[in-house]
């Protein structure tokens, strides 16, 4: 009985030290193993974005703010300038994908990043984006993995991000991406999310 607590407890010690994984030991990121139960097929999230890219050799600058929705099946995105007007929706169904623009025609492909990169002039990771704003890391073989809350540098699908605040665990606050693309240079994203609201 004595010999039997001391092996349970290692066994019970060895099995949370293998809970935690390290990404990128250079970054001194983290992940967690504990993303299946945190990451929300359903949310609803609003704040600021600041987008910084090149258009025909000129810096441009897109201050703004946005509502997020998504759940399951479909995602709708409203882009506001700073005033609070509407300057674009962009909405993903299953079957297709539209994009919106004030005194501008609607536009809808199959391919919703192609569709912004061809119409905005710069990339919105928007497939990334539903996992990167609650913390969530999706990896090759499509395994969720959540983020430690603490500032870090994560690479991704093609973007450098850097988690800089946090309001808590699986709430980021401050979201910065950058890549470098041949159409519109350096591209740099910054997104600033309010508090999440209690259900």
């Amino acid at each position: 009985m004595h010999l039997i607590k001391p092996m349970l407890l290692s066994m019970l010690l060895l099995t949370s030290a293998c809970s935690v994984i390290p990404v990128n030991p250079s970054s001194g990121s983290m992940l967690t193993t504990q993303a299946a139960s945190s990451y929300q097929q359903q949310i609803s999230l609003s704040g600021k974005l600041f987008i910084r890219y090149e258009q025909n050799g000129k810096a441009q600058q897109l201050p703004g703010n946005f509502d997020w929705k998504q759940n399951a099946q479909n995602l709708v995105i409203d882009l506001y300038n700073p005033l609070g007007q509407t300057i674009a929706r962009i909405t993903q169904t299953a079957q297709s994908a539209m994009l919106e623009q004030q005194d501008k025609l609607p536009l809808q492909a199959d391919n919703l990043e192609q569709l912004l990169q061809d119409s905005l002039h710069f990339p919105l990771p928007v497939s990334g984006l539903r996992y990167w704003l609650q913390g969530q890391i999706r990896q090759a073989d499509g395994q969720l993995n959540a983020l430690s809350a603490n500032d870090q540098v994560v690479e991704t699908d093609g973007w450098k991000i850097r988690y800089a605040s946090w309001h808590q665990p699986g709430s980021p606050k401050r979201i910065e991406l950058s890549r470098y693309t041949a159409e519109a240079g350096q591209v740099s994203l910054q997104i600033i999310l309010e508090a999440p609201t209690s259900p």
